[in-house]
């Protein structure tokens, strides 16, 4: 951490060198956030946080996408190989793009089954086998009765070690994947016999199909080039079940296939948001430092009538303006522990400070109303250093009328944040609202049968 908190350092030092540092940091308001605190500190140490914030959601960001990468392995090996899984651990699928030659290309779903190995485990039953082949073997037909489309013609049970043959009565009908080749133009029954096989067992199961002609309808250039290579695809891995890998064709009919990995995009999106984080991060913490702000500005007109009263009490005892400016700063400091940081005091403290390095009184008031940059302190300046030579008389006079006005001003905020308050529980209240009405109103319908 003290490395990037060094780095981050540099990086600032130099853009604040060149004139942008107000990207990362608002001086301005980190001068009145932190008023006796050194503001070139403050502002560096803001900037170099932010910096290193940063820095840090790059760095992790890079980190996620050199996962991605590494994790991401080749799977397609050379001449075109798939790597089988082991019995028992399923099936894999793998997304390829095919470059077809003279048509495009088109990324392809290839499923490649687990290997089969021969075991001395107790056979299936082949009562279970077969409910289970048939239930599917319609694929997207709505029955055997209307045949319009491919079969799905598995060659292997589903949950079970159970291998299936297909043979047919009438050929050129079906492939051995189950594709239709031949649409008759009037309904035609074919029977098919799925042979089952279990190690050393096998049965023989007639089913029967009746092909019907389709309705009429265009098909896309694109959707008859995916069939095809879903059929070639399915006749690779159907080739030698026992193999560790499958060898993906090189042609497909009269066109040549040319099989390569799609791009993968996740580390450029990774690595995108993460900037695009980075970045936000910083428009955040400026936001948030603007809020900061106006927090300050609402807490600095709450507790002005309170400061007037205290002046005033104190000046009506007797003491000068300097005195009374002391004391309050007095008690500030005592009771903040538990009264927690208030800016308004945090800038008379700092006009003291003023006071004791030997700054004229006029002066010290003038600078304390521009520094909080609210125009009620503004006034009250204005007030002390015009009446500095007129006695307290007069200036009690104006205090009192001002003390009036803050604490009117102050009732009125409080009304307008409670108005503000009110609309805004409005929508929770009509959501509760609807569903006190929906609790009475649903039953009431239902006992009625509607």
């Amino acid at each position: 951490m003290k490395l990037l908190s060094k780095i981050s350092e540099k990086i600032y030092d130099r853009i604040e060198s060149k004139g942008f540092g107000e990207i990362f940091v608002h001086k301005e308001l980190v001068g009145k956030l932190y008023v006796n605190e050194d503001p070139q500190r403050s502002v560096r140490e803001k900037g170099t946080l932010m910096i290193s914030r940063m820095i840090l959601i790059i760095l992790v960001t890079l980190f996620i996408c050199a996962v991605i990468v590494v994790a991401d392995k080749a799977v397609l090996g050379e001449d075109n190989t798939l790597a089988r899984s082991g019995a028992g651990e399923g099936d894999r699928s793998y997304e390829l793009e095919v470059s077809v030659e003279g048509g495009g290309s088109e990324k392809v779903q290839v499923l490649v089954t687990e290997r089969e190995v021969k075991a001395d485990n107790i056979p299936k039953v082949f009562d279970l086998a077969e409910d289970l082949l048939l239930r599917n073997i319609a694929g997207d037909n709505p029955s055997l009765s209307q045949v319009t489309s491919s079969l799905d013609l598995k060659t292997k049970v589903e949950g079970t070690k159970v291998l299936v043959t297909w043979e047919a009565d009438k050929d050129g009908f079906f492939s051995g994947t189950g594709r239709l080749r031949v649409v008759p133009p009037d309904s035609e029954t074919v029977t098919l016999y799925a042979t089952l096989h279990y190690f050393d067992h096998s049965r023989r199961i007639p089913v029967w199909v009746t092909v019907v002609p389709p309705p009429e309808k265009k098909t896309d250039e694109s959707q008859k080039r995916i069939g095809v290579l879903n059929d070639v695809i399915r006749e690779a891995d159907q080739k030698d079940p026992a193999s560790e890998k499958i060898y993906l064709p090189n042609t497909a009919g009269d066109e040549r296939l040319e099989w390569k990995e799609p791009f993968d995009t996740r580390p450029i999106v990774v690595g995108l948001l993460g900037i695009v984080s980075a970045v936000m991060l910083a428009v955040r913490a400026k936001s948030s430092m603007r809020e900061e702000g106006k927090k300050r500005r609402e807490q600095m007109e709450r507790d002005y009538p309170e400061i007037i009263s205290k002046l005033i009490l104190l000046l009506t005892a007797g003491m000068t303006c300097s005195g009374a400016w002391k004391r309050i700063c007095t008690d500030y400091v005592a009771a903040k522990p538990h009264l927690g940081k208030r800016f308004a005091y945090e800038e008379m403290i700092f006009s003291l400070r003023e006071l004791e390095l030997g700054r004229s009184e006029a002066a010290v008031y003038e600078s304390f109303g521009n520094r909080t940059g609210v125009l009620c302190y503004k006034r009250l300046s204005a007030m002390l250093a015009r009446n500095l030579r007129r006695g307290s008389r007069e200036i009690l006079t104006m205090l009192d009328l001002e003390s009036r006005d803050a604490y009117a001003a102050r009732f009125e905020a409080v009304r307008k944040k409670g108005e503000e308050t009110s609309t805004k529980l409005l929508l929770p209240m009509m959501g509760m609202l609807i569903i006190v009405i929906a609790i009475i109103v649903v039953p009431a319908f239902m006992g009625m049968g509607i």
